[in-house]
């Protein structure tokens, strides 16, 4: 039983209690993003979803959550691991879920809802392409005349184009990290560089479009790699950030006003990070639960939109947006459970047996 009364004046005091609420905040970012998707593949008016998060894109907000929570716990992950672990534990924690769903989508979902014969479907050269997304490099978003009769047609999962973004963080972390010397130093240069690269940009207009890997957009891989930074700058400064809930509510303040005047980018990258922690570290609950049901965040967000779209095309684009988020909810919840207990979990356990125990190896 955690003592919530002992004195705790810094983020790492929180860090060193070992007992968090990152598995119930991810779950609850991925269910966030289910929801919001729910409306735009069904051509429906949001309508009073969107006023709950103060003036806040919803999706947006939930994968920003998302990016600021890996950038606190990854870095923790690589200040704990040699070189060679790192890359290892990151590629076990990503890619076999992510391989997963890749195949069962190109392999089961898709023959299912082509509409093509299913000889030329397994002959066109799109199906394969797709389980390419199994390497977190280009995105593949089309099979071969899949989900052509739905609101959102062609476009098998979408959710896939931030798993790029999330692989090149953890990229350029280890760059960061290991060109100064195995700390955190350049982090804070790193974080005013992109900032000064952002505000140069408001002055002067938008850049071109441009991508990374091809598929992936320049700007908003820039937005939330800031964030993750921001997340990274909080581990490095961990044990001198005091952890109140005052400033909490400072946080929550800057994000109203920042919604308020229209400086939505500036307000998340100021204050949800901390916010983050501070709920994360506050008060666990449900951690008993959360933890005999597995870390079903990343499941739920890879199974979600495919899901979706396979129920938007079932009902003949008559399903009801708040029924759809229900019932890909349970869904993709259920499926996420499977690949928790049969190719998460045991991919992880696979990685501590090169990996030494460490505070957060549970959620890194």
């Amino acid at each position: 039983m955690i003592n919530f009364k002992q004195p705790a004046t810094s983020l790492g005091d929180m860090v060193k209690l070992r007992t968090n609420n990152f598995d119930l905040i991810r779950l609850c970012a991925a269910l966030v993003v289910l929801i919001t998707h729910s409306f735009a593949l069904t051509g429906k008016s949001p309508g009073t979803w969107f006023n709950i998060f103060m003036g806040y894109e919803p999706g947006s907000l939930a994968v920003s959550a998302f990016f600021a929570i890996s950038g606190f716990l990854i870095a923790g992950s690589l200040e704990r691991r040699t070189f060679t672990e790192y890359w290892q534990a990151r590629a076990l924690r990503i890619v076999p879920a992510l391989a997963v769903t890749s195949f069962v989508t190109a392999l089961i979902l898709g023959p299912i809802f082509t509409a093509l014969p299913l000889g030329e479907y397994f002959q066109d050269s799109g199906t394969y392409r797709y389980l390419t997304n199994s390497i977190p490099y280009q995105t593949a978003f089309v099979l071969p005349g899949v989900f052509m009769d739905v609101t959102y047609p062609q476009t098998v999962n979408g959710s896939l184009w931030t798993i790029p973004i999330e692989a090149f963080c953890y990229v350029a972390l280890a760059a960061i990290f290991f060109a100064g010397r195995k700390t955190f130093s350049l982090v804070v240069p790193v974080i005013v560089l992109i900032s000064a690269f952002s505000i140069w940009l408001f002055f002067h207009g938008p850049m071109a479009p441009r991508t990374l890997f091809g598929t992936t957009p320049v700007m908003p891989a820039m937005r939330f790699g800031l964030i993750f930074l921001a997340g990274t700058f909080l581990w490095k400064y961990k044990d001198i950030v005091p952890f109140k809930g005052s400033i909490a509510a400072m946080c929550l303040v800057i994000l109203l006003i920042g919604s308020r005047f229209n400086y939505n980018d500036l307000a998340l990258f100021i204050a949800l990070p901390y916010l983050l922690m501070y709920l994360a570290y506050r008060r666990p609950v449900c951690v008993d639960g959360m933890r005999k049901l597995g870390d079903l965040s990343y499941g739920t967000y890879l199974f979600a939109f495919p899901i979706q779209q396979a129920l938007v095309s079932i009902s003949h684009k008559s399903i009801n947006a708040w029924w759809l988020a229900i019932a890909a909810s349970v869904v993709s919840m259920s499926l996420a459970w499977l690949s928790w207990r049969y190719i998460e979990k045991p991919s992880m356990q696979f990685k501590k047996k090169f990996s030494a125990p460490a505070v957060l190896e549970k959620t890194a």
